[in-house]
């Protein structure tokens, strides 16, 4: 699916709306304020497929990725959760770099993320334990309609 940059967010909530993670007024997103502190906090600048899609989904999503970490503030914590896992996983030959954001993580064992440096709408990579990271989508946008479309056929049985 083609979606433009800044309209990815708004395409994200008509998906978790279509999929049983509705109403759209129970949807919140983050503010411009809480997106900038990110960037600020690792001196990056976020994709704007990602500012688009967090502007829309904030953490009111009626159990969208529940169980795991997606939504705001989660991110904030998410880079050094996965560092301290690479610790853990030694035998693993991988390190971030420093424009890498980690932006999901699932109970300390798989975490996702992007390269901010490699566009507005960025392949998405998960490593998980004892594995070395992986290419599991081409752009953030695919990865998420993705993901929201997966987890939709389950929505009420969360």
């Amino acid at each position: 699916m083609t979606a433009t940059d800044s309209s990815i967010g708004e395409q994200a909530v008509a998906h978790l709306v279509e999929h049983g993670y509705g109403p759209r007024s129970e949807i919140r997103g983050c503010t411009d304020e809480e997106l900038d502190s990110l960037e600020e906090q690792f001196d990056l600048e976020l994709p704007a497929a990602y500012r688009s899609c967090m502007r829309h989904i904030r953490a009111d999503t009626n159990g969208f990725f529940r169980g795991s970490e997606f939504t705001y503030p989660a991110p904030k914590y998410q880079r050094q959760f996965a560092e301290d896992s690479l610790d853990e996983w030694e035998h693993l030959d991988f390190s971030f770099d420093h424009s890498d954001f980690v932006f999901r993580g699932l109970q300390g064992s798989a975490f996702w993320f992007f390269d901010t440096e490699a566009g507005a709408d960025p392949p998405v990579y998960r490593y998980m334990e004892d594995e070395e990271p992986e290419l599991v989508s081409d752009t953030f946008s695919e990865w998420l309609f993705d993901e929201i479309r997966k987890r939709g056929t389950n929505a009420g049985d969360e």
